[in-house]
């Protein structure tokens, strides 16, 4: 198996468990989401900022740097939903609504590049948007009741993740004139960018101060949103520019199915850890739409 593909599977096994601790975070450590943003935008922007400050891309020109900026600032959009979002849902609901990127990085070509799409290739978009739609489903609660609810919230899901896909085509554009790590560096400045233009508020200040302070508390932060996605980044980043993009980003659709099976084992075996509860039917709902986002992504892989 090649490397490249090894990586694009470790991102979203990473990823995965980044979204788990980051419920956790929010919902079980009630970490304010304002709060919460700068500290992601800080990390990753520091992170960033000290790669750029010891070793520059020199000779490399201005709109290539802008392009590799602008996939921060388009990624800190897609965050800014998600986490508003998983703050309030299941992970294993709000993943497959994210996880429909590949899609439209598929839609995107046939747009731009004037590629036809085939039959199975139309199958694996209809998949992926039904599959969506189950995640916005919910049924049943732990009372008992079967009430099924829409939620067109999860609206915002997918134009995130149509703003993912549009930053994975810049990066797969500027991959020969910029190295994995400048690229990601640069992706953090842009993040930092946007999350503090919009959340850095002497309250949310304040709040992120408080939580760092907590030794028992402050680590699952600091590795889920520190230390964890500036890798995982490197690691899509060098699958990206190695890789065909659209097999790439059909790769991290396996996103879904590992959260889905990290949830449903930790609320079995290790339920304080797990800021997520299952009733029957929305298990098999979430199971079905985990399947149908994968199996889309699958399609428009090998076809």
């Amino acid at each position: 198996m090649e490397l490249w593909i090894l990586a694009a599977l470790a991102n979203p096994l990473i990823f995965s468990i980044v979204t788990l601790i980051d419920k956790r975070v929010l919902s079980g450590f009630e970490l304010g989401l304002p709060s919460f943003n700068l500290f992601v935008g800080g990390s990753q922007g520091l992170f960033g900022a000290t790669v750029l400050l010891l070793n520059f891309p020199a000779g490399v020109e201005f709109e290539i740097l802008a392009k590799a900026w602008s996939i921060g600032v388009l990624q800190a959009f897609t965050l800014i939903f998600m986490f508003w979002m998983l703050k309030r849902e299941d992970p294993s609901r709000v993943i497959p609504a994210m996880q429909t990127s590949p899609i439209y990085v598929a839609l995107l070509a046939w747009v731009i590049f004037d590629e036809s799409l085939t039959a199975l290739q139309w199958i694996s978009v209809f998949l992926a948007v039904g599959g969506s739609v189950l995640a916005s489903i919910k049924i049943g609660s732990l009372s008992g009741k079967g009430n099924i609810v829409f939620q067109p919230l999860f609206l915002l899901l997918a134009v995130g993740a149509l703003l993912m896909a549009s930053s994975q085509l810049i990066t797969k554009s500027i991959v020969e004139d910029l190295s994995t790590i400048h690229i990601v560096s640069l992706r953090g400045t842009g993040l930092f960018t946007v999350m503090w233009l919009v959340f850095a508020r002497p309250d949310a200040l304040r709040g992120l101060g408080s939580f760092l302070k907590k030794p028992k508390q402050a680590p699952w932060l600091i590795m889920a949103e520190g230390v964890m996605p500036f890798n995982g980044h490197l690691l899509i980043t060098y699958a990206i520019g190695k890789g065909p993009i659209a097999l790439v980003s059909s790769l991290g659709g396996a996103r879904p199915i590992f959260v889905f099976s990290m949830s449903a084992l930790g609320a079995w075996l290790a339920p304080n850890l797990i800021y997520e509860k299952f009733t029957r039917p929305d298990m098999a709902l979430k199971l079905v739409s985990a399947t149908m986002v994968v199996g889309a992504v699958v399609i428009i892989s090998v076809v």
